[in-house]
């Protein structure tokens, strides 16, 4: 009696696995079939694959690759590590050395300026010297589209960040036929800019022209095209392409406010050995900083400590160097393949690809560590809750149960990580969507669709 209640539950559970393959396959079919699709869920206690699809073909995952970013940074900076950018003096001369710190704020600089005061300096006889060697150039990741280069998320990744390299504009397209109002959020006047963009109907903005950028020099942005219609202003950040001159007039203006004179110069330079360190703004700890760039997928925190973990394990902070020390970090810690991965940054430009079967056994290696599981689950954004999922999925059985990373590009969709479902079981998973062609709502939905059906089949 005992062998059949088992051969009955096995049968079942064989009838139940199938019926879930074909409805994800039907789900797939009907909602992108011409998308090149690649999903992967197990069940990371019992190791049962749920649902694989050309689990082991590249995709390009997106932001997805921010995932990898995190881990290697905790794993090879721990989670209690800061950013420093520290004022030093060596004779007359001052030295501001800046770290690659993509929290820094221009308040947070100001007060480091304000120390000199603070100290009864009211005179440098010399220069001020910004070192900015901790980074070294190429300051754009070699997948990031050129049309891109002027808005915030295409922000140079240098030493020196202020303010995340970019500025909050409102644009104004209410009045057809004119040109837009381009007004600055805050007071910064760290940006030129040259509007050269007019208001016109939707149908014409969609059909006929774009809003277009172009970098020139001395942080000047020049705009032009169009915009559509709308009676409501559109928040767009453009980027700081030179923030070494936003910091050096940033400088300028502190040392004003602090009535500090300078006869010397502002220049760039390196610190001498024996400068002495007389004052130092700390970040907050990776953990948070890891946090921030996972929920609001912030491509200069992810390029920071791309450059940051280079420099670490090899002594250069270029992109080249952080790849090849990204890969080597969880080799060693996660056991990924990295012939089965395409690194060029840490951010997720196209350049990079990986397969859904290796995006799974990284992320069970994660689940598996004690350390590191609940600071990246803690970390990641909560489906109708927080980060770039908190408007997805609000009041549903998802919601703040689906821990994972979002990638999105115009033809790529992407959403990597955990699930708890109603028993309180956890699936792995990754669900990236190449090729969708524009039809990135669709794609999202069905990654939506994906879990709900994973969740539907959890409670048989």
């Amino acid at each position: 009696m005992r062998k059949i209640i088992i051969l009955l539950y096995l049968l079942s559970f064989s009838i139940h696995a199938e019926n879930l393959t074909q409805k994800i396959d039907n789900l797939i079919n009907s909602m992108l079939p011409r998308g090149h699709i690649g999903v992967m869920v197990i069940d990371p206690e019992t190791k049962e694959i749920l649902y694989q699809k050309d689990q082991a073909k590249f995709f390009n995952p997106a932001s997805n690759i921010k995932l990898l970013t995190a881990a290697a940074a905790l794993y090879q900076l721990g989670e209690n590590y800061h950013y420093h950018t520290d004022l030093f003096q060596d004779k007359n001369n001052f030295y501001l050395k800046f770290s690659g710190d993509p929290s820094l704020t221009r308040d947070d600089l100001n007060k480091l300026i304000k120390k000199l005061s603070d100290l009864n300096i009211k005179e440098i006889a010399g220069d001020i010297i910004l070192d900015t060697n901790a980074f070294k150039p190429p300051y754009h990741a070699s997948g990031m589209s050129y049309d891109d280069l002027g808005w915030y998320y295409a922000a140079p990744s240098t030493a020196i960040m202020l303010d995340g390299n970019a500025l909050a504009y409102d644009f104004v397209s209410a009045k057809l036929n004119m040109p837009i109002e381009i007004k600055p959020k805050t007071k910064n006047t760290a940006l030129t800019i040259i509007n050269e963009v007019k208001t016109v109907k939707k149908e014409e903005a969609i059909k006929h022209c774009n809003l277009n950028i172009e970098i020139k020099d001395n942080n000047t942005t020049r705009l032009y095209g169009c915009l559509a219609q709308d009676e409501h202003p559109h928040l767009m950040h453009l980027a700081i392409s030179d923030p070494n001159l936003y910091a050096i007039n940033v400088i300028k203006e502190a040392l004003k406010e602090a009535n500090i004179k300078l006869q010397g110069s502002i220049i760039l330079g390196e610190k001498p050995i024996n400068a002495k360190l007389i004052a130092q703004h700390e970040s907050a700890d990776l953990s948070k900083l890891i946090t921030h760039m996972l929920e609001e997928s912030d491509n200069l925190y992810a390029d920071s400590l791309t450059k940051l973990i280079g420099s670490s394990l090899t002594g250069q902070g270029t992109y080249k160097e952080g790849v090849y020390a990204i890969k080597k970090i969880l080799k060693e810690n996660t056991h990924l393949d990295t012939h089965e991965i395409e690194l060029t940054d840490g951010a997720g430009t196209r350049y990079n690809v990986i397969t859904p079967n290796e995006l799974i056994v990284f992320l069970t290696a994660l689940y598996n560590d004690p350390k590191i599981k609940p600071i990246i689950i803690n970390s990641l954004p909560k489906m109708g809750v927080s980060g770039s999922l908190k408007d997805r999925m609000k009041d549903s059985l998802l919601t703040n149960k689906v821990f994972a990373k979002t990638g999105s590009m115009h033809d790529i969709s992407a959403l990597s990580g955990f699930m708890i479902t109603p028993k309180n079981k956890t699936y792995i998973f990754s669900i990236i969507s190449n090729g969708i062609n524009g039809k990135l709502k669709i794609g999202k939905d069905l990654e939506e669709k994906i879990l709900l059906a994973l969740i539907d089949g959890s409670e048989k």
